[in-house]
């Protein structure tokens, strides 16, 4: 298992000092994959960079700047509400509730049509229901999550949730041992 990590760390190290296309985790390593380039990385390249450095716990604050240099520099890349995501997810695993609120936020407002709407409203909804313990706003968020994307798998969950806001979930939800023996 050392081995393995201290090869991972080489092999970012590699991504970060030169340009590669992409990269694969094959097993407990890191892959990459493509040719070498001069200059400027391009997007695909930054953002495959990004996600190498998110998937290491100790490098989330060069992820994190890795994901605003690539907002930074293709705000209109398909790819830029799943960066906006992943800074999301940077800042929770940090402990960063404002933080990731914001950023679910801004993923809301620049990117209204994108497929992560939904979960970034319904994470909304659970950081100030979990974290912060503002359960008028968890509602609201919740209540968002239904209004806004009622189709979505996230609403059907959000519907679950939203009369039992605050309350301790072994008050309310019924576990398969408690099912089953009725």
């Amino acid at each position: 298992m050392k081995r393995a990590r201290e090869l991972t760390v080489i092999l970012q190290r590699h991504l970060q000092r030169y340009k590669v296309i992409g990269c694969l985790w094959v097993g407990t390593g890191l892959l990459a994959l493509g040719a070498l380039s001069c200059g400027q990385q391009e997007p695909d390249q930054l953002f495959a960079a990004a996600e190498a450095a998110a998937a290491d716990s100790a490098q989330l604050g060069q992820a994190a700047e890795q994901f605003e240099d690539f907002l930074g520099r293709f705000p209109q890349h398909g790819r830029s509400p799943e960066a906006v995501k992943h800074l999301a997810r940077i800042a929770q695993q940090q402990g960063d509730m404002e933080g990731a609120i914001s950023y679910y936020r801004r993923l809301l407002e620049k990117y209204p049509d994108s497929p992560f709407c939904p979960e970034a409203q319904f994470m909304i909804a659970f950081i100030y229901e979990e974290h912060l313990d503002r359960l008028d706003q968890a509602r609201a968020a919740y209540r968002q999550v239904i209004d806004n994307y009622p189709d979505s798998e996230l609403a059907v969950s959000a519907r679950r949730l939203l009369p039992h806001v605050g309350r301790d979930p072994e008050e309310w939800v019924e576990f398969q041992d408690e099912a089953s023996s009725l």
